[in-house]
C-alpha cells in the first residue's frame, strides 16, 4: 500500500508501485511489435519498466567482503587440499576435478606461486566452458561461485556450522550507494512532504501511523483509510515499536510475543 501510495502522491513520479520496490529491478530491452498479418513487417520498440532495486547490491542492501585466507591455505597446493571451505574435500570433483583439470592453473603448484592471470582465473574468473573428462562443464572463479553458493541463502536457514564459515569468512556492511535503504536513487528522489519510502519503512509503525494520518488527498482516500487501519491494527496488538524496513529473519521471537 505504500508503493501504491508513493506511486500516486511522490514527487518527482518516477513510475507504478514497481519503481519504489527493491526487489524488482529496472529493465530495458528492445522487443519487436508486429504490424499485422497484411504488412509482414515488424516494428522495433523497446520495453522498459521502471523498478526500486538499488542496483549496485541488487537490492540486498549489504555488499559482502570475503576473507579470501578462509577460503583456503595458499601455502598447499589444490592436489594437497589446500580449501578450507566446508564440503569441500580435496578428493571431491568440484573442488580438485573441476579446478584441476581446467587448464588455467597448475594443481600442483602452491596457491602463494600463482603467477597473476592464475590467481585472477583461481578467484574470478566469469563462467566458462571446459571439458573435464569428457565431460562439459562450466568453470567459474571461487570468488562467484562462493558468492552464489553460500551468500545467496538466508543465513538463517543455513545450517550451524556453514553459519559459522560465513560468519568467519564474510563481512557485510551496508551498501554505500544506497545507505542500505535497498532502493534506487530514483526510489529515495520521490517524496510526499519531504518523506521517502525509505524513510516511511524505517519510522516505527506508531511514528508511520501519524504520518498516514496526517496526509489529506481526496484522490486516494481509500487508500489511506486501508493504510490506517492496517498500520492501526499493529498497534493495538503491541507492535508499533516495530519498522517496516526491519529484517524479517529478526521476527521469530516477536510473532511468538504476539500470539500470547
Amino acid at each position: 500500500m505504500l508503493r501504491i501510495l508513493f506511486s500516486r502522491l511522490g514527487d518527482p513520479h518516477i513510475g507504478s508501485p514497481n519503481a519504489y520496490s527493491f526487489n524488482v529491478p529496472s529493465v530495458r530491452a528492445p522487443r519487436r511489435h508486429h504490424r499485422g498479418a497484411r504488412q509482414q513487417q515488424d516494428r522495433p520498440q523497446s520495453f522498459t519498466r521502471a523498478g526500486g532495486m538499488c542496483p549496485h547490491c541488487e537490492g540486498r542492501g549489504t555488499v559482502s567482503d570475503i576473507d579470501l585466507g578462509q577460503l583456503y591455505d595458499d601455502a598447499k597446493s589444490i592436489s594437497e587440499g589446500a580449501f578450507t571451505i566446508p564440503g569441500w574435500k580435496s578428493d571431491s570433483w568440484w573442488t580438485v576435478r573441476l579446478y584441476a583439470d581446467s587448464g588455467f592453473l597448475d594443481p600442483d603448484k602452491p596457491i602463494r606461486d600463482f603467477s597473476e592471470q592464475e590467481m585472477r582465473d583461481f578467484l574470478y574468473r566469469e563462467p566458462t566452458k571446459v571439458k573435464v573428462g569428457g565431460t562439459n562443464l562450466t568453470y567459474e572463479g571461487l570468488v562467484p561461485k562462493i558468492q552464489k553458493s553460500f551468500l545467496a541463502k538466508d543465513r538463517e536457514a543455513m545450517q550451524p556450522h556453514i553459519r559459522e564459515f560465513v560468519d568467519r569468512a564474510v563481512t557485510f556492511t551496508a551498501c554505500p550507494e544506497c545507505a542500505g535503504t535497498r532502493l534506487s536513487e530514483a526510489a529515495r528522489s520521490s517524496r510526499i512532504d519531504g518523506v521517502n519510502i525509505a524513510d516511511a519503512c524505517a519510522m516505527q509503525i506508531t511514528d508511520l501511523a501519524a504520518w498516514v494520518s496526517g496526509l489529506d488527498e481526496p484522490s486516494v482516500t481509500p487508500l489511506l483509510a486501508a493504510l490506517r487501519h492496517t498500520l492501526d491494527s499493529f498497534v493495538e496488538i503491541g507492535l508499533g515499536y516495530l519498522s517496516l524496513d526491519r529484517p524479517s529473519g529478526t521476527l521469530s521471537g516477536v510473532r511468538r510475543s504476539a500470539s500470547r
